[in-house]
């Protein structure tokens, strides 16, 4: 299969769930900047993860199976992922259950199905085996085209080992080894946020996986306690077009603020467009003004600083107000899904 990029909404944050108005938005915004996917996979789901045997209320599985059919008529693949969260092993039972999850999932007929066991407990028995059966499966019951797993170590970084302990030896490998070449593996890196990729590393990941790693980009991403206060709105660096000669896909994860994501996300598309020609500076302030209007494209380029590196838990008193009215004064149709993410950000945390 050609290298393809495309969106993975897989925020954590338990208050801030996108709704289902500004995820149908992403159908055409995918379609129009070229993007092959959008993954919907929230760890903030709970019928994907610990609650996953359990079926979605009525209303949100119909949520759902309407985003992928606007996925779908915008010619974007519609995509799910699930987290067998604590399957220890191909019980009776958990195969009963997971048969059961599998076939309500057929029912939306995602054509990519993710199977992730991300960061939850790796106290089982021949881990690597144990989840390549799992997902060998759940693959055999989807009607799914496109089949990725995220193993339980996804990353180099040390937290992953200090959270979850020890990761057995040969693991990468062994996942490698065990896994079907159907299924793709994600990575997201040196560290769970990377600042970025290159050719060594990832080669080394190819050599391990026996495959092409599937680029897990968390950037944007800002859901994590240290991030929160930040909106990371600039272009994308640190990422050479090469990539897609490196790797399989490439999925970047929005932030909690899914209009604003928008802006960076876009970037992403002219990097494998424009290849050498990518100058990523022009290309956030086309997206910003392309997505925002002229008018609030510029606002946003001049406080830029404040939004990306200075953040609001620094932001003064008179700072904060001087952006809350700065920005309440757009309010056009096209200005007020980015307005009214950034001024919900400015408000104080409680």
């Amino acid at each position: 299969m050609a290298f393809q990029y495309g969106v993975i909404e897989g925020l954590y944050d338990q208050d801030k769930q996108w709704s289902w108005e500004s995820r149908n938005a992403y159908a055409s915004f995918c379609a129009g900047k070229g993007f092959d996917f959008y993954i919907y996979a929230p760890k903030n789901d709970p019928y994907l993860r610990e609650q996953w045997d359990q079926p979605w209320p009525e209303n949100d599985f119909n949520h759902l199976n309407t985003l992928g059919l606007e996925l779908k008529q915008k010619n974007v693949r519609f995509g799910l992922g699930i987290t067998p969260f604590n399957v220890r092993e191909l019980s009776q039972t958990s195969r009963q259950q997971l048969k059961q999850k599998i076939a309500s999932i057929n029912q939306l007929n995602p054509e990519i199905l993710c199977i992730l066991f991300d960061d939850f407990s790796n106290d089982i028995d021949d881990l690597a085996k144990t989840q390549a059966d799992i997902a060998e499966f759940i693959a055999g019951e989807s009607t799914a085209t496109q089949f990725i797993v995220v193993g339980t170590y996804y990353s180099k970084d040390p937290l992953l080992q200090r959270v979850y302990g020890a990761m057995p030896e040969g693991y990468w490998a062994d996942l490698g080894q065990y896994l079907d070449p159907q299924f793709e593996i994600f990575w997201t890196g040196d560290h769970v946020i990377s600042l970025g990729y290159d050719q060594p590393g990832l080669q080394e990941m190819t050599d391990q996986f026996q495959r092409k790693p599937f680029l897990w980009d968390n950037y944007p991403v800002n859901d994590t306690d240290w991030l929160k206060n930040r909106l990371r709105l600039y272009t994308f660096t640190g990422r050479p077009w090469q990539i897609s000669d490196w790797c399989s896909g490439h999925a970047v994860n929005p932030m909690i603020q899914p209009w604003l994501s928008m802006i960076p996300l876009a970037t992403l598309s002219d990097l494998y467009h424009q290849k050498d020609r990518f100058d990523g500076h022009a290309s956030f302030k086309q997206a910003v003004n392309d997505l925002c209007g002229k008018e609030l494209a510029s606002a946003i380029q001049d406080n830029l600083l404040y939004f990306t590196e200075e953040g609001t838990l620094n932001f003064s008193g008179f700072t904060r107000k001087r952006l809350e009215k700065t920005f309440s004064e757009f309010q056009s149709e096209k200005e007020q899904p980015f307005t009214r993410e950034i001024l919900k950000w400015l408000q104080p945390s409680e």
